[in-house]
C-alpha cells in the first residue's frame, strides 16, 4: 500500500471520528407531556387523529427571551425558532390519544441557559385561521440529557387578527421619535403596546407605561401617536407595535427603523421672526442636554407677560410661537417686548416687538 494510500485513510477515519464526535456533542433533551394537551373546549384532549396526528412544535425563544405569536402558516416570528416537531398520536408515551408525547430533541440551541416552549395545533398541519393553537409555559434547560415535562395545557380558539393596520410608520422629531399608525378597523381590540430596540435581533424593549387605548370594536379609520423620548441623537433604533385582543391574544408588527437627529452641541436662542410682527412670531432655541426649560415674555418694566414654555424637555430643537397674547388671553399693546430662555445652568435674553 503506497504512503499516499495510507495518508487518503487517515484523513478518512479523521474525518468520520470528527463527524463522531460532533455528532455525539449536539445537545440533546427529552421533552414530553405526560399529562396531555387539552383541546379548546378545555375539557377533551387532543386525540392525534387523522393523517398522523395534532402537530407540537418545539421553539427557542430566542434572544429576546419573549414568547411571540406564530404567523397564519404556523411559522415562529420575530425571533423564535422552531427547533423541531412532534405529532400527539405518534409519539411516547403510546397513549397519545390523551394528548400525550414524548420526544428526543437535538439542536444546537439546546444549551444549558436556553428558554424553550411547546405550541400545539388541533391539526395536523398549519393552513390560515381554521386551526386554533396554545403554549405551553416556558422551560430553561438547565442541564444536557435530561427530561422535560411540559405538563398540561390548553389550545385556545385563535383569535383573528384584532385589527386592519393601514399604516405604521416612526420619524424623527424634536424631542425624539414620534410613532404614528392607522387602523381601518378593530376587532374586540383592548389597545396597544409599544417595544424598541437598538439592533434588529437585541432584545425588544417595552417603552410605554400603560397600555394604549385602542377603539375595541370599530368600522372606522382610527389614527394613533406616541412620541419617545428616551433616545439618543443621531442613531438607528427599531420599533414594534403590538396589538393585544380582549381575549389576550397578542399580535406583532413591525419592526420600522428610524434615525434620529442629531442633537445641538450648545444651547442657543434665536430672534424671533418675523420682527416686528402681527399677529404672530416664531420663536427656536435649542437645548444641549435634558431638563427643565422655561421660555417667558416680560414687558420692558419686567413684568410676566406670557410663559410659552415650562416643563421638561429632551436635547433638541424647538419652535414655539407667540400669538401677542398674555396668559390670561388678551391681546397686548404694541410696543417691545423681552423674552428669555432659561434651561439648566443656561440664561439668554433678546427682544422683539409688536405693533398693530
Amino acid at each position: 500500500m503506497s504512503s499516499k494510500m495510507v495518508l487518503r485513510m487517515s484523513l478518512a477515519i479523521s474525518i468520520m471520528l470528527i463527524g463522531g464526535a460532533f455528532a455525539q456533542v449536539m445537545p440533546t433533551f427529552f421533552g414530553k407531556s405526560t399529562t396531555g394537551i387539552f383541546d379548546i373546549d378545555g375539557v377533551e384532549r387532543l386525540q392525534g387523529r387523522g393523517e398522523g396526528g395534532d402537530l407540537v412544535q418545539l421553539i427557542w425563544v430566542g434572544e429576546n427571551r419573549m414568547v411571540d405569536s406564530p404567523d397564519e402558516f404556523g411559522n415562529a416570528t420575530a425571533d423564535d425558532k422552531i427547533i423541531d416537531s412532534v405529532r400527539v398520536g405518534y409519539g411516547y408515551p403510546v397513549n397519545g390519544d390523551e394528548g400525550k408525547f414524548g420526544k428526543t430533541f437535538s439542536h444546537r440551541l439546546l444549551t444549558p441557559g436556553a428558554m424553550v416552549y411547546m405550541r400545539a395545533w388541533n391539526a395536523p398541519h398549519v393552513s390560515g385561521f381554521d386551526v386554533s393553537y396554545g403554549d405551553s409555559h416556558v422551560h430553561e434547560i438547565l442541564a444536557d440529557f435530561e427530561e422535560h415535562d411540559f405538563g398540561t395545557w390548553t389550545i385556545l380558539p385563535r383569535d383573528p387578527y384584532p385589527i386592519e393596520l393601514a399604516a405604521f410608520s416612526a420619524s424623527p422629531i424634536q424631542s425624539g421619535v414620534e410613532l404614528r399608525w392607522i387602523t381601518e378597523s378593530e376587532t374586540e381590540n383592548l389597545g396597544f403596546h409599544v417595544y424598541r430596540s437598538v439592533q434588529l435581533a437585541s432584545p425588544r424593549e417595552q417603552i410605554n407605561d400603560q397600555m394604549i387605548q385602542g377603539a375595541v370594536n370599530s368600522q372606522s379609520r382610527n389614527e394613533y401617536t406616541y412620541t419617545d423620548q428616551a433616545v439618543q441623537g443621531n442613531d438607528l433604533y427599531y420599533y414594534w407595535l403590538a396589538d393585544i385582543s380582549t381575549t389576550g391574544h397578542v399580535t406583532l408588527h413591525g419592526p420600522v427603523a428610524v434615525e434620529t437627529s442629531l442633537m445641538p452641541e450648545e444651547y442657543s436662542l434665536s430672534n424671533n421672526y418675523p420682527n416686528p410682527f402681527n399677529p404672530t412670531t416664531r420663536i427656536d432655541y435649542s437645548i444641549k442636554d435634558p431638563g427643565g426649560v422655561q421660555l417667558t415674555i416680560y414687558n420692558i418694566t419686567g413684568q410676566v407677560v406670557r410663559t410659552l414654555v415650562d416643563e421638561i424637555q429632551s436635547a433638541g430643537t424647538y419652535s414655539v410661537h407667540w400669538d401677542g397674547r398674555d396668559d390670561a388671553g388678551f391681546s397686548v399693546p404694541s410696543g417691545t417686548y423681552i423674552y428669555t430662555l432659561e434651561a439648566n445652568d443656561f440664561k439668554q435674553t433678546r427682544k422683539m416687538t409688536f405693533m398693530k
